[in-house]
């Protein structure tokens, strides 16, 4: 008897599991376990990182300059009243991020002195996806203007949206592996820059939504 009953739970949980493996199972609205393995988070599971970006090629009289006195490390620093200096780069998306959702850019920087007045931040950037069978042009890019109110402290670590009111970049349409060109720049000689100082950048980032820890296939999700 105890054989026939342990053979019983023993069938009934070998369909259970085959079962579950079968199809996606629900931990709850918001956490999902898809057939093949895969965890997949929706709804209001809400993760956020940092994409982050190392800002090493300038351009136009952009210089680099030590933060505090005349040794030690040294950042990029965008001048007043020196017309266009800016700095380029790429970035691609992530496996792990929720194609689609909007990503949001944000400017680490630091004032080189103490003084009253404002920074005029450019942004550009062209963002194409990826399509092995029918390759995407790079559109022409978006330009943001942006402002960095003062006054300022000399060597604080500042944060600054690049986009107004910090709304995004909409990422409709877009997929892991899609590439952005940029470039952030500053025009000292603008009306509207009036920090009559350097301006040193830190870091540039993307926040980004993810909804899995990566994709099931190399270029798709």
């Amino acid at each position: 008897m105890k054989f026939a009953k342990s053979l019983v739970i023993a069938l009934s949980l070998g369909i259970l599991v085959n079962l579950v493996s079968a199809q996606e199972v629900k931990i709850n609205s918001n956490l999902a376990i898809e057939a093949d393995g895969t965890v997949r988070m929706d709804n209001t599971a809400m993760v956020w990182d940092d994409l982050r970006v190392t800002l090493d090629k300038g351009s136009s009289s952009a210089i680099l300059d030590w933060v505090s006195g005349s040794s030690g490390s040294q950042i990029w620093f965008f001048r007043w009243n020196a017309a266009e200096e800016a700095m380029s780069f790429t970035v691609q998306l992530p496996h792990n991020w929720k194609e689609g959702t909007t990503i949001y850019p944000h400017l680490h920087w630091l004032p080189k002195t103490t003084a009253s007045g404002n920074v005029e931040w450019i942004f550009e950037y062209s963002w194409a996806n990826y399509n092995a069978s029918t390759p995407v042009a790079f559109p022409a890019a978006t330009t943001i203007t942006v402002t960095s109110t003062g006054p300022f402290t000399a060597n604080t670590h500042r944060i600054q949206s690049l986009t107004t009111g910090d709304a995004g970049l909409t990422g409709t349409g877009q997929l892991i592996s899609s590439i952005l060109i940029c470039r952030i720049w500053r025009n000292g000689t603008r009306p509207n820059d009036t920090y009559d100082a350097d301006a040193g950048v830190l870091f540039l980032d993307f926040h980004y939504q993810l909804d899995t820890f990566g994709s099931r296939d190399v270029f798709t999700k």
